[in-house]
């Protein structure tokens, strides 16, 4: 059974060079935090993260100690089954109930769980679908 929580998730605008992967990560993994799910991509001139951690205010902490600005913002996590067919039935729940997904990403492992965050307007309603 899947199970769903508000988490707060950060966001961290840098410059897209070499290197801010390591800089991001290594400023929250600094601060003794683990990360749980995190999507990064770039452009041009800017890379992006979202990250989700076992601590987001001491990230939030840390990040902030390294000069990077730090947005929060309440997202859903899910605690799925790593099986086939998982984040299948997760969508096809909330997309019954009318739930749209602004943006999603996941993570998994070689454990018997993964876990899928997404964002939407309507996470009360997310979280109620999840029950």
């Amino acid at each position: 059974m899947a199970q769903a929580r508000k988490v707060k998730e950060l966001s961290v605008v840098t410059p897209n060079k070499v290197g801010m992967l390591a800089e991001v990560t290594g400023a929250i993994a600094d601060g003794g935090v683990n990360i749980t799910a995190l999507a990064a991509w770039g452009d041009d001139s800017n890379a992006y993260f979202m990250i989700v951690a076992e601590d987001s205010q001491k990230a939030a902490n840390a990040l902030n100690a390294k000069k990077f600005e730090v947005k929060e913002k309440d997202v859903v996590a899910v605690t799925l089954s790593n099986k086939a067919g998982a984040a299948k039935d997760l969508a096809g729940k909330l997309s019954q109930a009318g739930v749209n997904l602004d943006y999603c990403y996941g993570s998994t492992g070689n454990s018997a769980e993964s876990l899928f965050v997404f964002a939407t307007k309507d996470i009360n309603k997310a979280l109620d679908v999840l029950k």
